[in-house]
């Protein structure tokens, strides 16, 4: 009975800081905020969707910095502005151009809802 509970608290010991030791995932390391101009037709779909501004958020200052946003980006960010969330109701739509802005990690190009804000409780 020792012998079982010495060899498993041994076996505790040498396991779990072995599990324990990730490396810890680092910030990305460049965020840029994007700036769209967004025309939406009466439905609520995207009918336009174009860069309008990139700027590193972490200056505080949305001078325009010199970023390629990929299309993959553009992509994703349109599909998000297409779900329920972000669609604006039909009699809500406006004629003219509308701007949103969404957060880019080149590290994640796919993805359009990213936030490195910390979350508000």
């Amino acid at each position: 009975m020792r012998r079982r509970f010495l060899l498993s608290a041994l076996l505790a010991a040498v396991a779990l800081p072995a599990m324990g030791q990730q490396a810890p995932s680092a910030p990305p390391s460049s965020i840029y905020g994007v700036i769209f101009g967004v025309l939406f037709d009466d439905a609520g779909t995207v009918r336009q969707l174009r860069v309008m501004r990139v700027f590193e958020p972490r200056r505080g200052n949305v001078e325009a910095v010199d970023v390629e946003v990929p299309e993959r980006f553009v992509a994703a960010v349109k599909k998000m502005l297409e779900t329920p969330r972000y669609r604006p109701k039909p009699d809500m739509v406006k004629p003219e151009e509308v701007y949103a802005y969404f957060f880019y990690d080149p590290a994640q190009p796919d993805r359009a809802d990213f936030d490195p804000r910390p979350r508000q409780r």
